[in-house]
C-alpha cells in the first residue's frame, strides 16, 4: 500500500504561512508589545515576591532615593535616544563616540553629586538614616553611563528584538538577585544590590551583543554643536519635567507616614506598568518611522501617523482603562490586604497612564519634525498645571487633593501638544477621541469585573 501524497496546495502553501507569521511575530509593534507584556509579568512577580519579603517601608525608602536619582538624572538630560535616531549622520563612528564621551562624562559628574548630596538631602527629608543608602545608589549612574551607545543605534538599525532581549534578560537577573538577597537580608540594600547586578548585566552586554559596539573616548566639535543645538531644549524641559514629576513624592514623603508613602509608590509603580509600551512603542517604532517619513519627504504624514499606532493606541487605551476600573480588583488578587489602599491611588495615577499613549505618539511627531520646543512648552503646561491646581487640591482636601492633581497632569501637556499639531496640520481629532473612547470602555468593563468577581475575594 502506498502511502498517499500531500494535497498539491499543502506544500507551498505552509512555507508561505510560516514566513508571514514569523514576520508578523518579528514586526517592531509586536516585539515591542511582547516585551513589555513580558517585563510587565516579571515586575509583577517580583512585586508580589517582595512585598512578601519586605515591609512596607521598604518601598517608601526605595520610593525617596528613586527620586532623588531622577532629579538629578533629569537636570542633565540631553536627549541622547532622539539625537542619535533623527540625525542623518547618526551611525559614523567620530559621531557616536563623541556622544558616548559626554554620555559618560555625564555619568562621572552625576555621581559625584549625588554622593556629596547624600548627607543633605537625607536631612532635609528628616531621614538621616538614609545617606549610605543615597551615597551607595550614586554609583548607578557610574554603572549606567559605561554602556556603549549600541543600545540607541539599535533602533535606529531595526535591532529591537535583540535590543529587547538583552533588557529581559538583564531585568530577570536582577529580579532574581533581589529576591534571594530579600531572602537573606530583609532590607533596602537588597533591592539596590539586584539593581547593580542587572544594570551592570545590560551595560555589559550593550558591548557584547551589538555589532560595532566598540567605543573611544573624542569629541568632535561639529557633534558637540550639533547635540547642543538639540538638547537645549530637551534639558530645559528635563528640568521642568523634573520639578513636576517629583514634587508630588519630596512632598508626599514629607507629611506622609512612611508606610502610606509606600502604598502610594507601590500604585505608582503599578500605574506606571502601561507607561512601559507607551513609552517603548512610541520612542522605538514610532519616532525612527516619523522621522524616516519626515526626511523622506513623504506626502499626506498627518494620515501616516496616525495609521501607524491607530490599532496599538485603541488596545493600550481599552487595557489601561481597565486597569482603571478594576484595580481593587488587581490589588486584592495578587495582594496582601494590607496594601488594599493602594489601589485607589492606582485608580488615580493611571489616569495619566492613559493619557501617555496620545501624548508621547504627539511628542514624537513634533519632535520627527524638528519642532523639539514643544516639549519643553507642554512640560511648562505641566508646571503650570501643578503649582496652580495642585496648591487649590491640598489646601481643599490635603494629600488626595495633590494625588488628584498628578492623576490628571498629562492632559494639560496632551492639550498644548494638539494644539501644536494642528498649526503644522497634524491633528486628527476623530481619531483622538476614538482612543479616548476606548479608554472609557476599557474603564467600564473594569468597573464591571470588580463589581462581579471583587465578592468573592473576601
Amino acid at each position: 500500500m502506498t502511502a498517499q501524497a500531500p494535497s498539491a496546495g499543502w506544500a507551498p502553501l505552509r512555507p508561505g504561512l510560516m514566513s508571514r507569521l514569523r514576520g508578523a511575530a518579528l514586526r517592531d509593534t509586536n516585539v515591542v508589545v511582547a516585551s513589555v507584556v513580558v517585563t510587565n509579568l516579571l515586575r509583577a512577580v517580583s512585586s508580589m515576591i517582595l512585598t512578601r519579603l519586605l515591609a512596607p517601608e521598604v518601598f517608601g525608602i526605595s520610593g525617596v532615593i528613586a527620586s532623588l536619582q531622577l532629579t538629578i538624572a533629569l537636570l542633565s538630560d540631553f536627549g541622547f535616544q532622539g539625537f542619535i535616531v533623527r540625525q542623518k549622520d547618526g551611525d559614523r563612528k567620530r559621531f557616536l563616540d563623541t556622544v558616548w564621551t559626554v554620555a559618560v562624562l555625564r555619568s562621572l559628574l552625576l555621581t559625584a553629586i549625588m554622593a556629596l548630596l547624600a548627607v543633605p538631602m537625607a536631612h532635609v527629608l528628616g531621614r538621616p538614616e538614609l545617606a549610605p543608602l543615597i551615597a551607595a545608589a550614586s554609583l548607578l549612574f557610574l554603572v549606567d553611563g559605561l554602556a556603549s551607545t549600541s543600545m540607541i543605534t539599535a533602533l535606529r538599525s531595526g535591532r529591537i528584538l535583540r535590543l529587547s532581549g538583552v533588557e529581559l534578560f538583564a531585568l530577570m537577573m536582577q529580579i532574581a538577585a533581589s529576591a534571594l538577597l530579600a531572602w537573606a537580608w530583609p532590607t533596602y540594600w537588597a533591592i539596590l544590590g539586584g539593581m547593580f547586578i542587572g544594570t551592570g548585566l545590560k551595560s555589559l552586554l550593550s558591548f557584547v551583543v551589538f555589532p560595532d559596539a566598540r567605543r573611544a573616548f573624542g569629541l568632535e566639535r561639529e557633534t558637540l554643536k550639533a547635540l547642543w543645538a538639540f538638547s537645549r531644549y530637551v534639558t530645559g524641559s528635563s528640568i521642568i519635567y523634573l520639578m513636576v514629576t517629583q514634587c508630588d513624592k519630596l512632598v508626599l514623603a514629607k507629611f506622609m507616614p512612611l508606610d502610606q508613602f509606600g502604598f502610594y509608590v507601590l500604585a505608582g509603580n503599578l500605574a506606571s506598568a502601561p507607561l512601559a509600551f507607551a513609552g517603548n512603542y512610541t520612542s522605538r517604532v514610532l519616532l525612527p518611522a516619523y522621522a524616516a517619513l519626515w526626511r523622506e519627504g513623504a506626502s499626506d504624514l498627518k494620515a501616516q501617523f496616525y495609521a501607524r499606532r491607530r490599532l496599538p493606541s485603541i488596545l493600550y487605551a481599552a487595557a489601561t482603562g481597565g486597569i482603571i476600573g478594576s484595580a481593587p480588583l488587581i490589588i486584592g488578587l495578587f495582594y496582601h490586604s494590607i496594601y488594599a489602599e493602594t489601589a485607589f491611588y492606582m485608580q488615580i495615577l493611571c489616569i495619566s497612564s492613559l493619557l501617555a499613549m496620545p501624548s508621547n505618539a504627539a511628542n514624537e511627531s513634533l519632535i520627527a519634525t524638528g519642532r523639539v520646543s514643544a516639549y519643553f512648552e507642554a512640560n511648562l503646561a505641566k508646571l503650570a498645571w501643578l503649582i496652580v491646581m495642585g496648591t487649590a487640591g491640598y489646601l481643599l482636601w490635603g494629600q488626595i487633593g495633590l494625588v488628584v492633581t498628578v492623576g490628571t497632569i498629562e492632559g494639560a501637556a496632551l492639550g498644548l501638544k494638539w494644539w501644536r499639531m494642528w498649526q503644522v496640520n497634524l491633528l486628527d481629532l476623530w481619531q483622538e477621541g476614538l482612543f479616548l473612547g476606548a479608554g472609557l470602555v476599557g474603564a467600564l468593563l473594569g468597573v464591571g469585573a470588580n463589581l462581579v468577581l471583587g465578592p468573592f475575594l473576601t
